[in-house]
């Protein structure tokens, strides 16, 4: 992603973030000659006190995001002082002074309007900051290009953890009862036999996800979720992403959510490596929460894990799919029943 006006780029970061930052301090790692917006990182305002602490976490996260430069933004409710000085001026100063990589710019948002920490020039940064225009072009842009890809920013880091929590109430019984049909299947059918069944059932209901608004039904959604126990159907499903990314991460989120626990590692790891594969990093830990919390000897789930923490890029699963994802033999996880 490469944006040139300040208010194109501020509108940019809750959609790298996934949700609508609120007393935060958040980095962004700047790639290349055209400085490409690549990767975004969150701290809480009210958890910056030791500002060694800050910079040492900064510098590392940013160093392995590879960022050449960072555009750091303070988001906060509490504006400009009578003075006019810029709240957390302190800590623009210090981050600005010890990274070790450029900082392009220090922006204060507040209340609509946005403030460079680095510059003074009335012209371009008038005292009582730059409005945020909701209408501009680069930022109509922007909301288009990633509602047509199905994402949408939610209010805050909650609501994008609790859109990844599992069904409850009437929709949770009927897909228990679900559950509960399709393990009875299984039983009488076997492993080999229900495999084939639910992979023409994911097939199907993949080629209607391409066309969203869409959906599955219970006894569908609780076919597959028994299915992806089976490592081989489970990384067949991922292998499919190489070729229809998107109808099959809004797939795997539909499916996640109607995934019980106990039963849900597959299917939310399948959700964390779509979410992973699209730059979603909250999103992807949120589902590996739940799959860890079911399971925490799930090996996916836990390679993924280690893989976010550390940072390694997406581009690198993608590596792996198209050097030939699935390795059979590289899985050993054994295809869990249910009753």
């Amino acid at each position: 992603m490469k944006l040139n006006e300040l208010g194109d780029i501020v509108a940019a970061v809750p959609y790298l973030l996934g949700f609508q930052p609120e007393e935060s301090l958040v980095a962004v790692a700047l790639q290349g000659p055209r400085q490409r917006l690549s990767f975004a990182l969150r701290l809480d305002l009210a958890a910056v006190e030791c500002i060694d602490d800050v910079v040492a976490m900064l510098s590392e996260r940013m160093t392995r995001a590879a960022a050449q430069s960072v555009m750091l933004f303070v988001y906060t409710a509490t504006g400009p002082g009578a003075d006019a000085e810029l709240p957390r001026a302190g800590l623009a100063e210090e981050l600005l002074r010890r990274l070790p990589m450029p900082v392009r710019d220090v922006v204060l948002v507040s209340g609509g309007r946005v403030w460079s920490y680095l510059c003074a020039e009335p012209e371009c940064c008038p005292p009582g900051g730059r409005l945020l225009d909701a209408s501009a072009p680069g930022t109509l842009a922007l909301a288009a290009a990633h509602a047509l890809h199905g994402n949408a920013v939610l209010p805050d880091r909650d609501a994008v953890v609790a859109s990844v929590a599992p069904l409850g109430g009437v929709a949770a019984v009927s897909l228990d009862q679900a559950l509960e049909r399709a393990a009875t299947t299984y039983a009488a059918i076997g492993r080999e036999d229900y495999r084939r069944a639910a992979q023409a059932v994911a097939a199907d209901v993949l080629r209607r996800y391409r066309e969203p608004p869409a959906t599955m039904s219970d006894d569908e959604a609780a076919q597959l979720v028994i299915g992806l126990h089976d490592v081989v159907l489970r990384d067949e499903l991922i292998g499919w992403a190489h070729a229809d990314e998107d109808a099959l991460r809004l797939l795997a989120f539909d499916l996640a959510r109607r995934a019980l626990p106990p039963m849900d590692p597959p299917a939310c790891t399948l959700l964390a490596w779509m979410a992973y594969l699209h730059g979603d990093g909250l999103v992807a830990a949120s589902a590996l929460d739940r799959a860890l919390a079911s399971d925490a000897d799930y090996r996916l789930a836990q390679l993924l894990s280690s893989a976010l923490h550390g940072q390694v890029a997406p581009e690198e699963l993608r590596r792996i799919m198209a050097a030939g994802w699935p390795k059979r033999g590289a899985s050993r996880e054994s295809g869990r029943r249910r009753g």
